[in-house]
């Protein structure tokens, strides 16, 4: 396994290659792969390939979720004369910085020869929103540069350095509306019938009026602060059963069992995108169902003046909004919504929120039948 630094350049065999890209921690994430021409300039909008279009015209390149990331399959000899330079690229769907993600992996896997890879932390960006991963250009030979820099202006920025206006002429599919469940409620995430069903994201949060943030006078560490958890139960159709949550340092693993991990445990209130669970949804057909809740680990119960939001993402889908929305409770723990297989190909979310004093009273009520032992983080 050869590995790229930022500036990292090298020749590739022409032949199909497999580009992986995967990005962990903290927001929703877009990739796309474009065409660029010898005037370093969107070659034609046909060539922009990700999750809404994820077909060159003739199959040249090819767009598939893959675990939290994406999947870029490039037959390097079909492509045409006219384009010079592939570009890959990832942005922040919504507001943050690459700063703040935990990692950011690149693989390339050639049909021969040896794979290579790109690894990259938070700490190597500043306030980029979008940014080029590595560029796949034409000299004599099929090469790679690994680029590794980005635009505080997000996907629009990175393609006006490529002659963006070129882009406007691309049909945007509107973002579906948000759908708010109420108590009882159950939808299923949508997903295109020949998709896999990509990852599904489950964030917890807590807002005040219309900005959402962290409640640091609420919340931040003193006497009678409140540190509020995420977890889940999961139920496998296998039998297997298990919960995924930071207390007793369970954060599961999202490309192996139990296909379900926790992204951070905030307990400063100094990170704004909440708690993030992530399911991996090409396992759909391993699951049964899974319970998602929180719990306030440390404080006394003030569910009000928290006012929780979990919000439920996954590609081609609309964002699934749950509100913690049932006060008038001094109990710890909240269930806040069940997900549940469909003919293993999409999950059905319902909101139940219902309280209950302990980890071991909420097993109980959901019939999942774990054995409970107190721990301390």
């Amino acid at each position: 396994m050869i590995e790229m630094i930022r500036g990292f350049r090298g020749k590739i065999p022409s032949g199909e290659i497999v580009i992986d890209m995967h990005i962990s921690g903290g927001a929703v994430y877009d990739f796309s792969c474009f065409g660029v021409d010898g005037d370093n300039k969107l070659s034609d909008d046909r060539y922009m390939i990700f999750y809404n279009q994820p077909e060159s015209p003739d199959g040249e390149i090819t767009y598939a979720p893959y675990h939290n990331g994406a999947r870029f399959t490039v037959n390097l000899s079909r492509i045409p004369a006219k384009i010079a330079k592939l570009v890959f690229t990832a942005s922040i769907d919504g507001n943050g910085s690459m700063s703040q993600i935990t990692s950011h992996t690149l693989t390339l896997t050639p049909e021969s020869g040896e794979a290579m890879t790109m690894e990259l932390a938070g700490s190597d960006f500043r306030d980029e929103r979008a940014i080029i991963s590595v560029e796949i250009y034409r000299r004599d030979e099929w090469r790679v540069a690994a680029v590794a820099s980005g635009f505080n202006g997000g996907l629009s920025e990175l393609l006006k350095h490529y002659g963006g206006e070129e882009i406007q002429s691309l049909p945007q599919e509107p973002k579906p509306k948000p759908v708010e469940l109420k108590k009882g409620q159950k939808v299923s995430l949508e997903k295109k019938s020949s998709a896999p069903l990509g990852e599904v994201l489950i964030n917890l949060n807590w807002h005040r009026g219309s900005e959402r943030k962290r409640l640091r006078s609420i919340f931040s560490h003193k006497e009678g602060a409140i540190d509020l958890d995420l977890g889940c139960l999961y139920e496998l159709k296998d039998g297997r059963k298990g919960s995924v949550q930071a207390l007793g340092g369970n954060f599961g693993n999202f490309e192996s069992f139990p296909y379900i991990s926790l992204d951070n445990d905030d307990r400063t209130g100094d990170v704004e995108t909440g708690e993030n669970l992530r399911v991996n949804g090409s396992q759909i057909s391993q699951f049964r169902r899974i319970l998602v809740y929180t719990f306030i680990y440390e404080g006394i119960a003030n569910w009000q003046d928290a006012d929780g939001v979990a919000t439920v993402k996954c590609p081609g889908s609309p964002d699934i909004i749950v509100r913690l929305d049932e006060h008038n409770t001094s109990q710890i723990m909240c269930a806040i919504a069940m997900l549940e297989n469909v003919n293993d190909e999409t999950f059905s979310v319902e909101k139940v929120i219902k309280f209950f004093n302990s980890h071991s009273e909420m097993d109980n009520h959901y019939g999942w039948g774990l054995r409970w032992i107190q721990k301390r983080k």
